[in-house]
């Protein structure tokens, strides 16, 4: 599921949509809704007490995990999706206004929404 979502999302939106977050936010859960997927936002972190991830995707019984930051991925997120990923969930991180290809950080896919 992870790679379904990273493939609908990855250079998808432009730069006035990708610049503004609220904007970003609204179209990009609005595609997902569209793509048949449930999404919660600032769901609790499933093993970190005090965490929050901006977004719990479901699908078919699936979920995969999505934190959202501008244009690098920030310490907090990495920390929050290893920790999902080390307990066997998914989860990436999606930056919405970078203009970077996709790739890896610390074995955690990182991904560009922005065309």
């Amino acid at each position: 599921m992870k790679f379904e979502l990273i493939t609908l999302l990855s250079k998808q939106f432009d730069k006035p949509t990708a610049s503004n977050r609220v904007c970003f936010i609204r179209s990009l859960i609005a595609k997902l809704n569209l793509n048949g997927y449930t999404v919660e936002k600032e769901a609790r972190h499933p093993h970190l007490t005090s965490a929050k991830i901006n977004l719990k995707v479901t699908k078919h019984g699936q979920t995969c995990w999505i934190e959202l930051d501008n244009k690098t991925p920030r310490i907090r997120s990495l920390e929050s999706i290893q920790s999902i990923n080390e307990h066997g969930g998914n989860g990436f991180i999606l930056l919405r206004n970078s203009f970077l290809s996709q790739h890896k950080t610390l074995g955690i896919d990182v991904v560009s929404a922005r065309r």
